[in-house]
């Protein structure tokens, strides 16, 4: 406002005072320009509260901020590198245990094909010698009852004596060969041809007196001495009895069927023996029948 009523004016300008005219001008300016200043530092100051709250030191909170969030963010990066690093390795070693394990898998699918082929060959051989085997279960029980039945066949031709006194340094043959001729006289001649072997079964025991057995020749004679025996004094005196050579197989299965031949005599019914047979009369019994 004060330039323009300056310049409105006009005035004469002496040279000698030029200077310093232009020095007044200059120094009226910059009072004028403090002034325009100073009225708007004014307006300014008279601005709203809410721009007078405003902090003036955002600017460095704000770049420490972002320093930490940079430091933050590389030491997150290097964690996950790291992480990552960790499980591209844990990664790897899964590759190589799946790699093994495949191998493995295939190793052992080879030996199961194997042992499937090996089952189905011990199958088939099974089966054959299952179907052998009744063959030869067969085969074994008839060999069993013919050799059972041959040994019975080959008693046949002995007796045995029970409870005839036994005495050191005896003469067994010599002694039964008397006892026979006693219990048949008119045989007495012909005694040293029908007997064949006498001796005592088992081992020698001092609490126990051993069985004789005696071996025929001829069955004929054979029979004849084990009818006569039966009825014969001689026996009643010595204590002594003639009974059948008996295989323990036949022996048992007699033992066995005794309660009821036993039972069936004291009835009066005719029951007897046949080999390891019971007959009660002339029907054959069973163990459990």
């Amino acid at each position: 406002m004060s330039t323009k009523k300056a310049s409105s004016h006009p005035k004469i300008v002496i040279p000698g005072q030029q200077v310093v005219a232009r020095k007044t001008s200059d120094a009226l300016v910059a009072h004028e320009y403090a002034m325009e200043v100073d009225g708007n530092s004014k307006e300014k100051r008279k601005e709203p509260s809410s721009l007078q709250n405003t902090p003036t030191k955002t600017l460095p909170k704000k770049q420490k901020s972002a320093e930490s969030s940079e430091v933050s963010n590389a030491a997150l990066m290097e964690t996950l590198i790291d992480r990552f690093d960790q499980q591209d390795g844990k990664l790897s070693s899964i590759e190589r245990k799946i790699t093994e394990n495949s191998i493995m898998i295939v190793s052992l699918t080879k030996s199961v094909e194997f042992n499937a082929a090996e089952i189905k060959d011990c199958k088939t051989k099974i089966n054959l010698l299952d179907k052998q085997l009744t063959t030869v279960s067969t085969t074994h029980e008839d060999l069993i009852n013919r050799t059972s039945e041959l040994e019975r066949y080959k008693r046949r031709w002995n007796l045995r004596i029970i409870g005839m006194k036994e005495s050191t340094g005896e003469d067994i043959r010599r002694e039964v060969v008397s006892l026979l001729a006693e219990i048949a006289p008119h045989l007495q001649h012909k005694l040293e041809d029908v007997v064949d072997t006498v001796h005592r079964i088992g081992p020698k025991t001092k609490e126990k007196t051993r069985q004789v057995i005696i071996q025929f020749c001829m069955r004929k004679y054979r029979d004849e001495f084990w009818r006569s025996t039966k009825v014969s004094d001689v026996c009643k005196v010595r204590g002594i009895k003639f009974a059948e050579d008996l295989s323990k197989g036949d022996r048992e299965a007699r033992a066995a069927l005794w309660p009821k031949i036993s039972e069936a005599r004291a009835a009066g019914k005719k029951a007897y023996y046949r080999g390891p047979y019971g007959y009660i009369e002339g029907a054959r019994i069973f163990k459990d029948g």
